[in-house]
């Protein structure tokens, strides 16, 4: 676990205290909070970034190769889980 100090003005000090009590939590239960809330914005951001990268390569989005193997497992007759036979 990482550990640290943070040196804040007053009035950023004053802040988090009053954020952190407002929502219940410590003044380091805010910040991770905070900092877990930006993780997961970073995340979607990337995510977007991807997608955007493939919706440019059209070769990446050529899926037509597949259609015959996905008809085929989609007329296969479904099978019962391992775990449903085992219980018979």
């Amino acid at each position: 676990m990482f550990s640290t100090t943070l040196r804040l003005d007053d009035d950023l000090a004053a802040f988090l205290r009053k954020a952190a009590e407002a929502h219940a939590l410590s003044a380091n239960g805010w910040l991770v909070a905070l900092l877990r809330r930006e993780q997961a914005a970073e995340a979607r951001k990337r995510l977007a970034a991807d997608w955007a990268a493939y919706g440019q390569d059209a070769e990446a989005q050529e899926v037509s190769y597949a259609f015959t193997a996905q008809a085929e497992v989609a007329a296969e007759p479904r099978r019962r889980s391992y775990r449903a036979r085992k219980l018979k």
